[in-house]
């Protein structure tokens, strides 16, 4: 980590070593990192209490997932939930700078801005309990070990995102359609 120039041992790298020397889970997370190369949104109308509502969803907003899951069908929650997980994963992980400033909609009910912390909170509880509900039984000890890992494993995609993304930011985030 690097902060005002100055290089920040992690002491926990021969525990992130041993997490990733296990394939599924380094399997694992090359699939969720992929799962936000596209995000997906869409618009749900639901009745209640005789009222009709319209709630716009974007699956890389934890606010719109929790909010989803609580409101769908439970047979459909469990892949909610390691979605919620992912993206507070992905959030702290990757971009950590940002992750605590990312605006919330005025709609959200949970939180308007989210520390590291909570982000480590929500993601490891939101993995436990999907770890228990899925019938994906290969993932069961994935998301089993990312519950309990989840700071190791945030540390392992902050390390991927100081080598990787920051260094090329401006080719991939900043280029406009005319450069390509």
């Amino acid at each position: 980590m690097n902060t005002k120039g100055k290089r920040i041992p992690i002491f926990e790298g021969p525990a992130v070593a041993e997490m990733l020397s296990d394939r599924e889970v380094r399997d694992y997370l090359v699939e969720m990192l992929c799962s936000f190369v596209r995000t997906n949104s869409g618009v749900i109308y639901r009745k209640e209490r005789g009222t009709w509502h319209k709630r716009q969803f974007s699956d890389i907003d934890m606010d719109d997932m929790i909010e989803l899951a609580r409101i769908i069908d439970p047979e459909m929650r469990p892949a909610l939930y390691k979605r919620i997980a992912d993206v507070a994963l992905f959030l702290s992980g990757i971009f950590p700078e940002h992750a605590t400033r990312f605006a919330t909609p005025p709609q959200a009910i949970y939180s308007a801005r989210r520390t590291l912390e909570d982000y480590e909170q929500t993601g490891s509880r939101f993995y436990s309990v999907a770890a228990k509900e899925t019938d994906q039984t290969q993932w069961k000890p994935v998301l089993g070990t990312l519950a309990e890992k989840f700071t190791l494993a945030r540390l392992a995609l902050n390390s991927f995102s100081e080598r990787y993304v920051k260094t090329n930011r401006t080719r991939f985030f900043l280029q406009s359609p005319t450069e390509t």
